[in-house]
């Protein structure tokens, strides 16, 4: 089989695997009530036959919304998982990537989530497919799904090497990315970024070639949600209160837009076995710590 045809054969397995991961699923323990950050404010209202009844009032807890978007923004932001060098014009990557996301199970924003357990450790899977392009260019393209939960996050990215194959001068690239999560009836959420990174190649034994990197990325976590309701189970419409002219009582309530910028510094090494390549990285935060690997195929 020529090279042509195992890229084929690569990229159609890859978007088989996209279109079978993006299949219908079950909620999750790791799928999110965003109305659980709000606290149910009781009310005693007048039904239309003027008989006193309770209903709810919706007080939002800004900063566990905040927290939780923070935290789960770093769970789905873009691995790096490569050294600085980019493919070369011809060069073709495919890999699979798994990573363990490390949090503070203690934080009072956790209990979004459906599960009854606080978490200590999410775990997400990434499919990841990487071109390279003329004048050391690289493009990129990522899809990343927390386990146990229905939410995906397809992302983008674009890389170029400052410096790479220099002498004994070490590769530097800079790269963009984005992606955006889906798959969640209550989150609106969004990353975006750039980083930076270094790295060198060492051969050792003559078989196997060892690329340690680092690098900062910065990140920016776009968040807000959709209509929450803390009183689902009442499908009750408020009135308006003939003497103030307001609602009555209001359990609807959204979460305005959080743009949170964020720090990260990761380090990795892959070792490259002639077409066959691993990667472990971790990437490191005040919040949350990332460790993943990856196995991938250059062509």
């Amino acid at each position: 089989m020529g090279r042509a045809q195992r890229q084929r054969v690569f990229i159609l397995t890859f978007f088989m695997a996209v279109l079978l991961a993006a299949g219908p699923a079950l909620a999750g323990d790791n799928d999110l009530e965003l109305r659980r950050l709000a606290e149910r404010q009781e009310v005693q209202v007048l039904d239309s036959a003027g008989l006193p009844v309770t209903r709810f009032n919706a007080l939002p807890d800004l900063e566990a919304f905040k927290t939780l978007s923070r935290d789960i923004g770093v769970v789905f932001a873009p691995k790096f998982l490569a050294p600085a060098e980019t493919l070369g014009q011809a060069g073709f990557d495919l890999g699979v990537d798994v990573s363990l996301h490390m949090v503070d199970g203690a934080l009072d924003h956790w209990r979004a989530l459906n599960s009854a357990d606080a978490p200590n450790t999410f775990v997400t899977g990434q499919l990841h497919v990487r071109k390279g392009l003329p004048f050391s260019f690289e493009l990129g393209a990522t899809l990343t799904h927390l386990f146990d939960s229905e939410m995906f996050a397809p992302g983008v990215e674009l890389k170029f090497s400052l410096n790479e194959g220099f002498f004994y001068l070490p590769d530097i690239a800079v790269r963009g990315a984005f992606n955006v999560v889906v798959g969640s009836s209550d989150l609106n959420l969004a990353t975006t970024g750039f980083d930076i990174s270094v790295s060198k190649s060492f051969g050792l034994i003559g078989a196997v070639n060892l690329t340690p990197y680092a690098g900062y990325n910065q990140l920016v976590v776009i968040a807000s949600s959709r209509l929450l309701d803390v009183a689902p189970e009442d499908p009750t419409q408020p009135t308006i209160n003939e003497d103030t002219g307001l609602l009555d009582f209001q359990p609807e309530f959204v979460f305005d837009t959080e743009i949170q910028t964020i720090n990260r510094f990761f380090f990795g090494t892959r070792l490259l076995f002639g077409v066959l390549n691993l990667t472990f990285e971790g990437a490191l935060t005040n919040d949350v710590q990332t460790y993943s690997g990856r196995l991938g195929f250059d062509f």
